[in-house]
């Protein structure tokens, strides 16, 4: 069974024919005798007018010579968006979408492969950092392209450090060593108000995972010891980097009380804003990306903070969560050959360095051009370009089933976190649900085979 059969049984008509109908519309002054090629892309604000401007340029230039014209629209939830469009038999010719999205939606032969066509169209691979082409890869094959990559790293306060004694110059070098810089970084209110065991209330917390407040990928920290959660045919938390990972993390809060830090946790944030817990000086190290730092400029211009690697169990390792908007064809896409001319102008290494210059990230090449530095907006990208090389870069798992492990992992992390259960019960359940997910999806992937 092809995918839009499969998708069809999943999804009601009645929205997929809405949308065909009644769906985004983008640009209407059209130059005749075009090939209009609609692009639907998740990014607005500043994001989007790099893009607009981007493919505005196309239009009047090489799309003007090869009788193309680039129809952009701006979507909110363009992953979801594109999956109903190709049920209803027109989707956009080309989407940008989050990389977790590719191992699905290629499995269900939602996306066209990209191998030929990108040397058919002279996108040279070998120019490209390695983990980003691995990123947009499945089960061998390339089936989206890389638009802004990005790497995640530790942020911290540098005034913090100093007042805890610690050298400012000098970020924790392995997880052991993060465990004592986040204790003696947690600063209580003593004699004021109390958690809701008794505890002194915290007024300055060392570090937090917690999804509620800033811990965005609860599923990670078994990379941190070394562990992948997928190998391309099981996935993998109760093993010895998974519940070290979980135990690592409960070593901390219960060094600093537990109960405590729930409560700090839980007095929310808006995190876009001046009251973020780290822009705000109430949080002293983080695990983020390179918007951050734009955040950090427009909410709080004299904090003084670094970037540093996130450190790993082994000080000889660097692991380096390591993830990337996409570029995908869709399968039924009508007119995938202009799409790709599309693609292929902006995979040049100074339209596509204009772009993730503009986004405040890294460049996808493996030597950036000089241009690309000077005057970018993130004066810490350097070090989150130079992560990118690491040997011990990894992304999110290649598995297709990877929505339902994602909240499975989520499940286990916050009932850790909050003292639910010891970490070693929470992994090995999540073990078992996960288990059982990836063997039903299995068994209806036979049958589906089986009937083709």
């Amino acid at each position: 069974m092809k995918f839009s059969a499969w998708l069809k049984a999943l999804i009601l008509v009645a929205p997929a024919l809405a949308l065909v109908a009644f769906g985004p519309r983008g640009q209407t002054e059209i130059p005749p005798g075009r090939v209009v090629v609609t692009y639907w892309e998740k990014w607005t604000l500043d994001e989007g007018r790099a893009i607009k401007a981007i493919v505005a340029r196309f239009n009047e230039t090489v799309g003007r010579d090869k009788g193309v014209w680039v129809n952009y629209t701006a979507l909110g939830d363009v992953d979801k968006r594109m999956l109903i469009a190709t049920a209803g038999g027109d989707p956009p010719d080309i989407a940008g979408l989050s990389d977790r999205f590719v191992p699905q939606y290629a499995d269900q032969d939602a996306l066209l492969p990209l191998d030929g066509m990108m040397a058919e169209h002279g996108i040279d691979a070998a120019a490209f950092k390695p983990i980003w082409l691995d990123i947009c890869r499945y089960r061998g094959k390339l089936y989206a392209l890389p638009s802004t990559p990005f790497t995640i790293a530790l942020f911290y306060n540098r005034a913090h450090f100093r007042a805890a004694g610690l050298d400012p110059d000098r970020p924790p070098q392995t997880t052991a060593e993060f465990t004592e810089y986040a204790v003696k970084l947690t600063r209580f209110e003593k004699g004021g108000a109390k958690s809701a065991g008794g505890d002194d209330r915290i007024v300055q917390l060392g570090f937090t995972p917690s999804p509620s407040m800033l811990g965005w990928w609860h599923w990670v920290w078994p990379g941190f010891f070394g562990g992948r959660l997928w190998d391309g045919e099981r996935f993998h938390i109760d093993d010895e980097p998974g519940r070290a990972a979980y135990e690592w993390l409960m070593d901390y809060r219960n060094r600093v009380g537990n109960r405590a830090v729930v409560q700090f946790e839980g007095q929310g944030s808006v995190i876009e804003s001046a009251q973020n817990p780290f822009l705000a000086g109430r949080l002293s190290m983080v695990f983020q990306g390179p918007w951050f730092t734009k955040w950090a400029m427009r909410y709080a211009p004299d904090l003084d903070y670094a970037v540093a690697p996130f450190p790993s169990s082994d000080p000889a390792r660097k692991h380096v969560l390591a993830s990337c908007d996409v570029f995908v064809i869709p399968r039924s896409a009508k007119h995938p050959r202009e799409a790709m001319m599309f693609l292929s102008y902006l995979m040049s290494q100074p339209v596509l360095e204009e772009l993730n210059r503009e986004h405040g990230k890294v460049s996808p090449f493996r030597s950036p051009l000089p241009s690309f530095y000077e005057g970018h907006p993130n004066p810490h990208v350097r070090v989150f370009d130079q992560l990118a090389t690491s040997a011990d870069c990894f992304g999110y798992p290649q598995m297709p089933t990877w929505g339902e492990a994602w909240t499975e992992t989520l499940f286990m992390t916050e009932n850790t976190l909050r003292g639910v259960r010891p970490p070693a019960d929470e992994v090995r359940d999540a073990q078992l649900r996960v288990d059982a997910i990836v063997a039903q999806y299995d068994r209806a992937a036979a049958r589906r085979k089986a009937r083709q």
